[in-house]
């Protein structure tokens, strides 16, 4: 039985002198090669980044492939379905548990044989082992930041001249919505300036 496969293309829409064509006529040339039915082409002018609600071919594609209406997906190579490898092994993943096979040619990927669904295995380990280093790069930066002194979050936008209008201003009685509207500073700032002030004071 012939295999009936569908081609995705996509160019950015950054790049002004590119097409889809280029990469039609490799996938189409392999597809011969290989004996496959094109059965469709799904082609995308956006960004790599674009989430799939935001590429249209790419999202009827993937809805096409739930309803079975071809055997695999062809891409000239990995970073055409996907920038981010997450979402790369995700893609894979929702193609699996529906039995479509995707190939990728210029990167020599292909999922339906052993060594194609062993190489898949792999990408899913380095996308785990990706997260968790970042999550771990991302902790270890946040633990000097503390270490040095550096007080984490947003700069306050208060100035010490500001702080030093707030507190006259609340030591005379003013709402924080009053003092908000008389120096123009958000009351959420001033309530935290305040109980700061309040819980050095306490503590002093």
């Amino acid at each position: 039985m012939t295999t009936k496969v569908a081609l995705y293309c996509r160019v950015s829409t950054s790049t002004k002198d590119q097409t889809t064509e280029n990469q039609l006529r490799e996938l189409t040339s392999y597809c011969d090669r290989m004996g496959y039915e094109v059965v469709k082409v799904y082609e995308d002018e956006v960004s790599g980044a674009k989430s799939r609600e935001k590429r249209p071919a790419y999202n009827e594609m993937c809805k096409d492939a739930f309803l079975k209406k071809f055997d695999t997906i062809i891409g000239w190579d990995v970073s055409r379905f996907s920038r981010s490898l997450k979402e790369f092994v995700s893609f894979l993943a929702d193609m699996d548990d529906k039995g479509i096979g995707v190939i990728a040619v210029k990167n020599g990927l292909e999922t339906e044989s052993s060594s194609g669904r062993m190489m898949m295995k792999l990408i899913g380990v380095l996308e785990e082992w990706n997260r968790e280093m970042l999550i771990e790069r991302t902790n270890a930066g946040l633990a000097r930041t503390v270490a040095n002194g550096t007080k984490l979050g947003r700069k306050s936008v208060l100035t010490p001249s500001l702080k030093k209008q707030i507190t006259a201003l609340k030591e005379n009685g003013f709402s924080i919505r009053k003092i908000s509207d008389e120096i123009g500073i958000n009351r959420g700032a001033i309530q935290r300036f305040l109980s700061d002030t309040k819980t050095v004071s306490e503590i002093v």
